[in-house]
């Protein structure tokens, strides 16, 4: 076997890890993001099956009947993954206008089943000649869409991360900080296939590099227990935002005063945010406001977001811990919990954030005080 088609191995290899990875997400006991892991294995599946006919085409395996077979999903790939990331961000996802984003593969699967499958099937010598245009359509749309497609899925990333601080005091279980892997290694998959257009040495080199990037994109899915954790968080949707405008026209800045008067002494009198999984709807419903009003009072009487109002009360709570002697016999992790975090990291991110130093420097520091 020559070396150019041991390289060319690599896209069996690839293939294969697709085909079973899509297959682990369409038949795992996940219950919960059922609709989001079928969308994600059905890109893994169509992924697989262009490096599976890049395989046959390397080796000059199957008929073109079969290659077109196997190219024909392409251009449904990209909106798979867009639908994926969307229901991850919201379980809730409106069912309206999805069937737009397959329009361009609805065309091609028609276009192909009338001009171009009929002549593969019989193995005719040619295929029908077609508009420049068409061709210029065929060969270059995919290279948009994946570019269009990943921005978005990124877009779609960074709200979520930016939102669930808007509505939970925790997001180690609900940031799908893996998705954030997984779009990098879609990212340099996209990267290879651009290079190896133009670069001969990487298109040599393109099966392995190829292989790799699978590799990354299936650890990046496969390790993260994000993807099996509930998502407690609701994003803000356009009603929301609508609303929080009427509110702006509602309350008076006297009000805002007197509600952010009432949130602060309810939630420190009572301990509230000693509760580990306090959430934006649950502490509305302890102060007797609704979230919509909760929510604008933090951003518009605090300046704050749900995130850093509850943390900073937290992190209050562990400077009096740290020092206590009632406290001495517990570790970090045990101060973390006391203090309402769900989590060391948390604890610690929180902590330097807000007073410049870790909570073992902290210690040191007032103990020489003292």
């Amino acid at each position: 076997m020559s070396e150019i088609n041991t390289f060319t191995a690599f896209y069996a290899f690839s293939g294969g890890a697709l085909w079973l990875l899509g297959s682990l997400l369409f038949i795992g006991v996940d219950k919960v993001n059922t609709q989001s892991n079928r969308w994600l294995g059905a890109f893994y599946y169509i992924l697989a099956c262009t490096f599976t006919q890049l395989f046959l085409e390397g080796f000059g395996i199957g008929g073109d009947f079969l290659i077109h077979l196997l190219e024909l999903p392409r251009w449904a790939m990209f909106p798979c993954l867009y639908m994926a990331v969307n229901h991850y961000k919201s379980s809730s996802l409106p069912k309206k206008d999805w069937l737009l984003h397959f329009v361009p593969f609805l065309l091609f699967l028609i276009f192909s089943l009338v001009h171009l499958m009929p002549v593969l099937f019989n193995e005719q010598s040619h295929l029908p000649a077609l508009p420049s245009w068409i061709g210029f359509i065929v060969r270059y749309f995919f290279f948009c869409q994946m570019i269009y497609y990943w921005i978005v899925c990124l877009y779609l990333f960074r709200s979520h991360q930016k939102n669930i601080k808007m509505v939970a005091s925790f997001t180690e279980k609900i940031d799908l900080e893996w998705l954030k892997y997984l779009l990098i290694s879609v990212l340099f998959l996209i990267f290879i296939r651009i290079l190896s257009t133009s670069h001969i040495h990487v298109a040599y080199y393109s099966p392995i590099l190829y292989f790799l990037g699978i590799i990354l994109l299936a650890y990046s899915t496969l390790t993260q227990k994000s993807i099996y954790t509930v998502e407690t968080f609701r994003p803000m949707e356009i009603d929301e935002i609508t609303q929080k405008k009427t509110l702006n026209e509602r309350l008076t800045i006297e009000q805002v005063e007197e509600l952010k008067y009432i949130v602060m002494r309810k939630t420190v009198d009572q301990n509230l945010y000693l509760d580990p999984g306090l959430t934006l709807s649950v502490l509305s419903d302890k102060v007797g406001i609704s979230t919509h009003e909760l929510s604008y009072v933090l951003n518009n009487g605090l300046g704050k977001n749900f995130y850093q109002f509850i943390n900073e009360l937290r992190t209050e709570e562990a400077k009096s811990l740290l020092l206590s002697e009632d406290t001495n016999h517990l570790d970090m992790l045990g101060i973390a919990i006391r203090a309402g975090f769900n989590s060391k990291t948390t604890f610690y991110t929180t902590f330097k954030k807000a007073t410049g130093i870790t909570p073992k420097e902290y210690i040191k520091t007032n103990s020489k005080v003292t």
